[in-house]
């Protein structure tokens, strides 16, 4: 039988960011083998950028959302 896990997002602040260029200068050199970079511009135009193919893209990212979701890696 499998635990239902309630999700409960944790705020750092209202409305606080993280500094978008400081996150991804601190990614930098770290050994990626598969990279995809998503962001919401200003005028909240959706932007992805990756490393890898769609297929492979799609892949990381259901497994990041497992992740935020359920705390745990596969």
């Amino acid at each position: 039988m499998s635990n239902v896990v309630k999700l409960e997002p944790v705020e750092i602040g209202e409305g606080f960011r993280f500094d978008p260029d400081e996150l991804l200068e601190a990614a930098k050199g770290v050994g990626f083998t598969t990279l995809v970079i998503l962001g919401e511009l200003e005028d909240g135009t959706q932007w992805t950028s990756g490393s890898a193919n769609t297929g492979e893209t799609l892949i990381l990212i259901e497994r990041a959302k497992h992740n935020l979701l359920f705390g745990e890696d596969d």
